[in-house]
Parts: structure tokens; C-alpha cells; sequence
């Protein structure tokens, strides 16, 4: 007789809880934050990959404030605006006027990598470093929160309420880049992020070992579904950590003029084939691989390319089944008819195969077309794509099941292009969350905009669904400006320059680094000093002799232009 198995308490105990953590991962899913999140995983894969000691993190309140504050902005019609923050100065003095923060891959990788190595937004920089920059700010954020409670809770209710109240504490999105990799790259990433504060990540569609900023040339999109990958394995990061971190999806579809592979049908009716019969069988690669074996040059390589796609005539394969159609030799009215066919056929939301789109050539009687999408690839093996809002509207549809917000990149503020975009994927995903790059890659004064249609452009696209827009690098040439001029006026004019630019300005606007000492918190750790030696201390840095008193002071100054019958009275206050 078998022996019988006696499951020990310990046992059942571990699988309760097992089985709870799912049921209450399963009720979290079904709450109206994640009413349009599909994940192809399910609640127990998730506990799975969860230890048994329970985490929580800052970043998941500010995720929580980030969701709430984008969809009362979808709500309204309005947008959350923002520009990239370069240091705990910028965040602080954002933090008065905008509601949320962006953390630029850019930005960072020009001026604050992990290495110290600056260079271009190529993504070659180690990927902790955007996670680090984030850390830079939050911490900033929660320390200047801090340092403020402090100060008023020192306050009576009558000064509380003349000091106006600061929220430090904006939520941070931040650029996630291509994921950095492979999937276990983007869950690791991903991790990071919610650890050092981020309530978003986004995360774009190019290729990881091309990547380049989104405004510059020779981008290299990945397939569709490789990309819905990379947002998945975020989701699953988030969910194993227990966060609601907002996930923006962003394609670049737009102006990328290439695409690593053909595996998605989804990219087919957008990838650019050889329509030139001629060339059938000399496939750009192998002319350039001989050349280059000939020992032909860089220039010489680069004509060889360029005459070979001058002959290739690239289309799509739509284009090319339109021409062939409008060349058949029938009539007219059979034309049209034909063609008309086509159209419903292959218009791009079918998003037509490849091979399905042949067998409807053929059956309009074109047997023997010559497209072939092999011939023009790159010498890495890229395929040729042709960039357009359609593709990027495609790309759109099939990301917003697994994202929060769709970020299409532009070259140009379009509001055609965005008009397009906004009513493209909100047929398909009404209730979906739009952002928009107002990108200083833009020449704005070249758009065509009079100053009125450039202050109005935000609550315009705002009002279409962009409900989060953001100047990537404004912090980084706000810097730049203020830097240059001031040190170009130093230079000439001495202290007067930095009292007439920097010191005047910060009084007339109430910028709360007039007094600088009490802006880094001298104050704040004058009260640890005290509360650590039973409420007196001899070396408190803000007591008797600090220089900053005489920023509460008035004063009278020579020179100065008479203002209201007061003469040459000054008043110097910082903010607070």
C-alpha cells in the first residue's frame, strides 16, 4: 500500500498567501487606472516573479499624481507643460509653475553621463545614467519639500499665509530611450527607474544599436511587434513591482527612412521595393561589397550607392500595383474600376501582407510585377521604409493597448500632421492619452507661425488629445543663454553686470536663490544643530554675521531711479 503524503501547515500556508497576492493583483488589474492595459501575462506570472518581502516606492505616490493630473488635463482639454530639468536648481524653480518634469536622454548624455563623457543622443552612454539624473532631481525635490515644511510649520498662521506654498514635489517622466536592449535589458532599466523616482518611463521604436536622437538622420525602426516587446516587458516590471508608473510608447515612424526586418505585416505596406527590372539580381550590398573589395573610397562608394538607387525607382508595393494598373493596356472605366478595387483592399489601415497584397495584384490581372524589397537593403541588411503619419498612426494602434500615452516624433510643428495622427489613433483607441515633443530641433520662427499661433499652438493640439507636451532641451539652452550673455557682459562691465542681470533680476521676480544660504537649506540643518543640542547652538551657520542678513534689510542706494516718491529706497527680499 503506497505511503500517504501529509502536506505540512508550512506548505499550505505559502501557498495561501500565493494565491491571495494573485487575487489581489487581479482585483488591482480590474481598477479603472488600468481599464485599457491588455498584458498577454497573467496575475500568477506576475507573484511569481515576486520575493516575499513587500516593497514600496516614492515614485509609485508620484505615478499615482502623474496619472491623475493627465487625465484631468484630457478631461479639460488642456495639457500638462514641461521642458527638460538639468539640475535641482531648475527643478526647484519649475516646480513654482509647471506641473510635471522631464528628464532628457539628450540633455544627459550631453552634459551628465555616468562616465562624464559627453557626447550626442546616440544612447551609447551607460544605461544608469538617466536613472541616475532622475535620482538627482527627486532627491532635490523631496529635499526642498522637506526644507520647506520646516520653514513654515517655524511660521505663525499669519505668515503661512501671506508665504505661498511651493509643490516640490512635480512628477518626473523620464526617457527610457530604445529600452537599451533586449528584454531583460528593458526589465532592468525599468526597475531602475522606479527605484531612483520616475512616475514615467517612455520608450521609442528604434533599433537599440542604431538609435539616434529623433531629429537627426538615418533612423532605424524595429519591427512592430519587437517594440510592443519592449513595452510589455516594462508593464511586467512595473506590475512585478507593484507601481502604477505611467508608460509612454513613442514611434518615430514619421522620418525613419529604414527598418531592421520584414517579420511584421504590419510594416509591409510601408517597407520600399525595386521596381526597376534592370537591376534584378545586382543587389545594392553586393555592388558595394565589390567596390569596396576593388578598393573604391568613401566618395566613390557613396556615387556607387546613390546611382544605384537612382535607378532602382523605390516604391511601396501600393505605388507600384497603382502604376502598373494606370499602365495596363484596358479602358479607362476598367481602370478605375481596378484601381478603386485596390484601394479598399490595401488602404493602410488593413495593414495588408505582403503576400496577401500579391494575390490581389494578380487577381486584377497583374501576374508578373516586379517588386523586390531584398535589393535595396542596407549593407547592415536594413530594409528601406517610407516614413509617414499613416505609419506612424499604424504603430500607434497597435501600442496603445500596452501603453498610457502614444508619442508620435515630428520634424516640424505640423498641426495638419497632428490633427492626422490624433484623429488616426483615436479611431481606433478613443479614450487613449497623446504627448507631443514642442522640440527646440525645430526652427520655429521658420514654421510659418505668426507669435500668436505659437502661443496658442499648445492648448490647440491640447484640445485634439496632446494632453502632455514638453520642450525637451529648454533647459539645457536656457542655460546656454543665460550662461553666454552673462559672461560676455561680465567680461565688459564687471560687477555691475552681475548685479544688473543676475542679483536685480532675482529681486525684482522674487527668485528664491537671492538668498542663496537659506535656498540650500541652511536654515533647515540650523534646526538639526539645535534640536540636537537642546534648541541653542553657537555654530548655527544662519546666526549672528551671516552676510545674507543684509538681504533683509532696506537700505538706500546712489543712483537709483526715484519710484513712487520713495527716492532711492531698496528693498531686498528673497521669496521666502
Amino acid at each position: 500500500m503506497a505511503a500517504t503524503f501529509s502536506v505540512p501547515s508550512m506548505i499550505m500556508e505559502e501557498e495561501g498567501r500565493f494565491e491571495a497576492e494573485i487575487a489581489e493583483v487581479q482585483a488591482w488589474w480590474n481598477s479603472e487606472r488600468f481599464k485599457l492595459t491588455r498584458r498577454p501575462y497573467s496575475a500568477r506570472d506576475v507573484v511569481a516573479l515576486r520575493g516575499n518581502l513587500r516593497q514600496s516606492y516614492g515614485s509609485n505616490e508620484m505615478a499615482k499624481k502623474l496619472w491623475r493630473t493627465l487625465k484631468t488635463h484630457q478631461a479639460n482639454g488642456t495639457a500638462s507643460r514641461t521642458f527638460g530639468a538639468l539640475d535641482p536648481v531648475q527643478v526647484t524653480m519649475m516646480a513654482k509653475h509647471l506641473d510635471t518634469i522631464y528628464v532628457s536622454g539628450w540633455q544627459c548624455s550631453s552634459t551628465h553621463t555616468t562616465t562624464n563623457e559627453p557626447g550626442p543622443d546616440l544612447a551609447d552612454y551607460p544605461y544608469d545614467t538617466v536613472p541616475n539624473k532622475v535620482e538627482h532631481l527627486f532627491f532635490a525635490q523631496q529635499y526642498h519639500d522637506r526644507k520647506q515644511r520646516e520653514a513654515r510649520m517655524s511660521m505663525s498662521r499669519e505668515e503661512r499665509a501671506r508665504t505661498p506654498y511651493v509643490d516640490y514635489l512635480k512628477p518626473i517622466i523620464a526617457d527610457g530611450d530604445t529600452g537599451f536592449g533586449g528584454t531583460t535589458a528593458t526589465v532592468k532599466l525599468c526597475k531602475l527607474f522606479v527605484e531612483r523616482g520616475a512616475a514615467g518611463v517612455h520608450i521609442e521604436d528604434q533599433s537599440s544599436v542604431t538609435k539616434k536622437c529623433g531629429h537627426m538622420a538615418g533612423k532605424v525602426l524595429v519591427a512592430v511587434n519587437e517594440h510592443i516587446n519592449r513595452l510589455v516587458a516594462a508593464r511586467l516590471q512595473f506590475d512585478v513591482m507593484g507601481v502604477e508608473t505611467v508608460l509612454v510608447a513613442r514611434t518615430d515612424a514619421v522620418a525613419a527612412t529604414l527598418i531592421q526586418t520584414n517579420v511584421d505585416t504590419r510594416d509591409h505596406q510601408f517597407i520600399l521595393g525595386v521596381t526597376n527590372p534592370n537591376l534584378q539580381g545586382k543587389s545594392l550590398a553586393t555592388m558595394l561589397a565589390e567596390g569596396m573589395a576593388a578598393g573604391k573610397n568613401g566618395p566613390e562608394l557613396q556615387a556607387t550607392e546613390d546611382n544605384w538607387l537612382a535607378m532602382a525607382q523605390l516604391k511601396t508595393f501600393s505605388e507600384c500595383v497603382i502604376d502598373a494598373i494606370k499602365n495596363m493596356n484596358t479602358r479607362e472605366d476598367e481602370k478605375r474600376r481596378r484601381l478603386n478595387e485596390w484601394m479598399n483592399h490595401s488602404s493602410y489601415d488593413k495593414c495588408l501582407s505582403n503576400e496577401r497584397a500579391r494575390e490581389i495584384a494578380e487577381r486584377l490581372g497583374l501576374k508578373n510585377i516586379f517588386w523586390d524589397w531584398d535589393l535595396p537593403r542596407t549593407r547592415e541588411g536594413f530594409y528601406r521604409f517610407k516614413g509617414s503619419v499613416a505609419a506612424a498612426v499604424v504603430r500607434g494602434w497597435a501600442f496603445g493597448p500596452h501603453a498610457d500615452l502614444i508619442w508620435m516624433e515630428t520634424s516640424s510643428p505640423d498641426l495638419v500632421e497632428c490633427t492626422k495622427f490624433a484623429e488616426g489613433v483615436k479611431s481606433m483607441h478613443p479614450e487613449i492619452m497623446l504627448a507631443y515633443n514642442l522640440s527646440p530641433s525645430f526652427n520655429w520662427d521658420a514654421s510659418g507661425m505668426t507669435d500668436d499661433q505659437m502661443r496658442d499652438f499648445i492648448p490647440r493640439i491640447a484640445k485634439l488629445g496632446f494632453c502632455w507636451q514638453f520642450i525637451t532641451l529648454a533647459g539645457f539652452h536656457a542655460d546656454a543663454l543665460v550662461t553666454d550673455t552673462f559672461a560676455r557682459d561680465f567680461a565688459r562691465k564687471g560687477m555691475l553686470a552681475y548685479v544688473e542681470k543676475i542679483q536685480r533680476e532675482e529681486r525684482n521676480n522674487g527668485v528664491d536663490t537671492l538668498a542663496h544660504q537659506k535656498w540650500s537649506g541652511a536654515n533647515f540643518y540650523d534646526r538639526y544643530l539645535k534640536t540636537v543640542q537642546g534648541g541653542i547652538s553657537s555654530t548655527a551657520a544662519m546666526g549672528k554675521g551671516v552676510t545674507e542678513e543684509q538681504f533683509k534689510e532696506t537700505w538706500t542706494r546712489p543712483g537709483a531711479t526715484s519710484v513712487g516718491g520713495e527716492g532711492n529706497l531698496v528693498v531686498a527680499k528673497a521669496r521666502m
